[in-house]
C-alpha cells in the first residue's frame, strides 16, 4: 500500500466516483489512477469501489472503512508537514493536502 494509492482513492471519492476528473485533479492519467486502484484493491482483497460495467457505481461497506482510514492518514500526513513548516520558516513550506473526504 502506498500513499498515492490512498490520495488517489480519497481524489475518486471526492470527485463523485469520477477517476478522469480524479486524475484530473491528482495532474496525473486516468489509466494510471485506475491502476492504482486495482493494485491496491488487489493486495486488501477487497472492493473499495462498487461497479456498474466499468463505471463506479457507490462506495462499498469495506470502502467507506478504508476511505475513512485513508482520510486520516492524511490528515496526521498534514499535521506532520505543518509541524515540519512551523519548525523551519525561513525554509519553503511544505504542501497540505487540501480535499480530504468526509468521514
Amino acid at each position: 500500500m502506498k500513499l498515492q494509492q490512498l490520495r488517489f482513492i480519497l481524489a475518486i471519492a471526492d470527485n463523485g466516483l469520477n477517476i478522469t476528473q480524479a486524475s484530473e485533479r491528482l495532474y496525473t492519467s486516468q489509466p494510471g489512477v485506475s491502476k492504482q486502484l486495482r493494485l491496491l484493491e488487489e493486495e486488501l482483497g477487497i472492493k473499495i469501489f462498487e461497479r456498474n460495467g466499468k463505471n463506479l457505481a457507490g462506495i462499498t461497506e469495506q470502502g467507506s472503512v478504508v476511505l475513512a482510514k485513508a482520510n486520516a492518514i492524511m490528515q496526521e500526513i498534514n499535521e506532520i508537514k505543518l509541524y515540519s513548516n512551523e519548525q523551519n520558516p525561513a525554509r519553503r513550506p511544505l504542501a497540505l493536502q487540501t480535499a480530504l473526504v468526509a468521514a
